[in-house]
């Protein structure tokens, strides 16, 4: 793609360098003039280049950018050098991800940048969509503790100045990541719980092995005793819930029968969900169930506090919200733009609690 080769140059070359001119590229690549005025067209519009008549196409610096009143066609300067930006999510998003996709599409287009939004289904078509679709400032990719090809990866690193994984469920790559630390959510928990009188608590958890899921359940497996009191922690992984968009209705009533007809241990009197986001589904099963909430159970789930599919108005959150998580990844992306030769990061966004009526005193044994 002559776009992309004329990127290279770009970025080899000093503010101010000429480019080839039209028929000099016509030669080199053995296509028409429509073809090449096309991807200069494209690379102004990015603000990579300036053209004036008669003297040719010149590059443009992002300091000089800000700098410059003289150029004619220079471009704007726009939130952190994000003029176009590229958004890709798994077409099973949940609510949370079209909030923060909304959040920074208002932010990146108050600044006059543009921004394209896709969802996908199947990871070797998006790869064919890719290799056809130009250059952008940034990338988002957002994650759901699916695996992430190294080649999507590695495509999307072509692409762009800036990528970014909204879910820090890569490892081992330089890539920079957004997530949650959900051990700290998981303090905030039995933080909560054991304040008021819980020692009975069960981890109900995504059969999953995204790493932020491992980690998790590892970190409560650990404990026998918390802040010096002693809890009798559990867990529960409900089979063949892989995703967090999946309903969970029908593993959750099983467990839980299966729970209450154990005549070996006693119920647990708090449940603490992670990576689940049909949080109607274990609605629907503590009101199936007849489980008075929280005289007789209390319930925490570890996701975003603000989004309102997650929590109900019901149920009391530890996590991250949807507006942390979009300014974030928008503080992000400047931060790769400006320094590109910068280790890449790992962000974790403060966990904030937000209490309902789930949550209560711990009934008497």
């Amino acid at each position: 793609m002559i776009a992309q080769s004329l990127i290279e140059q770009i970025d080899a070359a000093d503010d101010g360098a000429r480019l080839p001119t039209v028929r000099e590229l016509m030669a080199r690549h053995g296509v028409g003039q429509a073809t090449v005025q096309e991807a200069f067209a494209r690379l102004r519009a990015m603000g990579l280049i300036s053209s004036q008549v008669g003297r040719g196409s010149f590059v443009v610096k992002p300091h000089a950018r800000a700098a410059s009143r003289s150029a004619v066609t220079a471009a704007p300067t726009h939130r952190g050098g994000l003029r176009s930006l590229l958004i890709l999510a798994n077409s099973s998003m949940n609510e949370r991800c079209s909030l923060v996709q909304n959040r920074i599409v208002e932010v990146v287009g108050a600044d006059g940048g543009k921004v394209v939004q896709m969802s996908y289904h199947d990871t070797d078509h998006l790869l064919d969509i890719l290799k056809s679709i130009p250059t952008f400032d940034a990338v988002i990719l957002q994650s759901h503790y699916e695996v992430i090809p190294v080649r999507l990866l590695a495509m999307l690193q072509s692409k762009t100045r800036a990528l970014v994984v909204d879910g820090h469920t890569v490892s081992g790559v330089d890539i920079d990541r957004m997530g949650i630390d959900w051990e700290e959510a998981l303090d905030h928990a039995l933080d909560h719980l054991t304040g008021l009188g819980h020692r009975r608590i069960t981890l109900v958890s995504l059969d999953s092995s995204a790493q932020p899921i491992l980690g998790g359940r590892r970190y409560f497996a650990r404990m026998n005793r918390w802040r010096g009191q002693e809890i009798d922690g559990r867990l529960m992984v409900l089979e063949g819930m892989k995703h967090p968009t999946q309903g969970v209705a029908t593993a959750l009533e099983k467990a839980l029968t299966r729970l209450r007809a154990d005549e070996t241990q006693s119920m647990p009197t708090a449940l603490i969900f992670i990576g689940f986001s049909d949080c109607m589904g274990i609605r629907e099963v503590i009101r199936d169930m007849q489980i008075d909430i929280p005289d007789e159970l209390s319930i925490v789930i570890l996701g975003h506090p603000d989004v309102a599919t997650e929590h109900l108005g019901l149920f009391t959150m530890v996590g991250g919200t949807h507006e942390d998580g979009a300014e974030a990844l928008i503080e992000i992306m400047k931060a790769r733009i400006e320094a590109p030769k910068q280790p890449p990061q790992i962000v974790y966004l403060d966990c904030k609690m937000h209490v309902r009526d789930s949550t209560g005193p711990a009934r008497a044994n």
